[in-house]
């Protein structure tokens, strides 16, 4: 994936997941792949994918996978939801607060956009300094 061949990426993963086929990992780097590759819709496939054999309290683990299935719902229009569960898991996650203020930004939602940008920039600050 690091030289953006994501077709033979997925070659490799689609390769993995016969090796592995309950390894929910292999499943989220196919939807990484398949959002590189513009394909929104398999990527939501495949990161609903990776979370559903998963107990419903979803631990801090699984943070990263929750916002790159929010991030894919971003391009399909519909995120917010995803973001916020995103935010049950982890409140110190500078991606999840970034991403639900470009959502309400490209929805036209300027108060509720500035509010996440405040939080991402306040985290960042508390974080990095």
């Amino acid at each position: 994936m690091r030289t953006h061949s994501f077709k033979l990426a997925e070659q490799f993963f689609m390769q993995a997941k016969t090796i592995c086929p309950s390894d929910p990992l292999v499943y989220n780097e196919l939807g990484v792949v398949a959002y590189h590759m513009k394909e929104y819709n398999k990527a939501v496939w495949w990161f609903e994918k990776t979370l559903a054999p998963i107990p419903s309290s979803l631990s801090e683990m699984w943070e990263p996978t929750v916002v790159n299935l929010a991030n894919a719902y971003r391009k399909l229009k519909d995120a917010i939801s995803c973001y916020e569960r995103a935010l049950t898991l982890s409140n110190r996650s500078l991606t999840t607060y970034a991403g639900l203020a470009y959502t309400y930004h490209l929805q036209d939602n300027f108060t509720a956009a500035i509010s996440y940008y405040l939080k991402y920039f306040y985290l960042r600050i508390r974080l990095y300094g």
